[in-house]
């Protein structure tokens, strides 16, 4: 492509159809201003394609913002401390759940005093 068609004293070369290299260089030339001009589409169209997604990305999460905002009063419902609807004051040695207290890692938590709390019974309904 870039080698000289002439010798060192200017006549062309004898060894080289230059039409035909001459044809060959410009038709290169011609599909390598093609594919700039395709190529420059391509980058045009992803940066549109980008900027379409970051706009649906700022509204998705300007819709999750105002459902989390008017959802406010279920979220702090469920942020409160549940409440204990039973205390078991003592449990009977022997029994199945003094067995579960001393075998289980519950022991360095749970002495004589278990906390069933509503939580749990929530959890419990929900599950199949």
């Amino acid at each position: 492509m870039n080698q000289p068609l002439v010798d060192c004293e200017g006549y062309p070369r004898s060894d080289v159809d230059l039409y035909q290299v001459r044809t060959a260089r410009h038709n290169i030339v011609c599909l390598q201003n093609d594919h700039k001009a395709v190529m420059k589409q391509v980058e045009d169209a992803l940066h549109q394609l980008h900027a379409r997604d970051k706009e649906k990305q700022a509204r998705d999460m300007a819709e999750a913002h105002e459902e989390a905002v008017s959802c406010n009063l279920g979220l702090s419902e469920a942020l409160a401390p549940p409440q204990a609807f039973a205390k078991v004051n003592s449990i009977s040695p022997g029994s199945p759940a003094s067995l579960a207290v001393s075998q289980g890692p519950a022991t360095q938590i749970c002495t004589h005093t278990v906390l069933v709390c509503k939580w749990m019974t929530r959890l419990w309904s929900l599950a199949p």
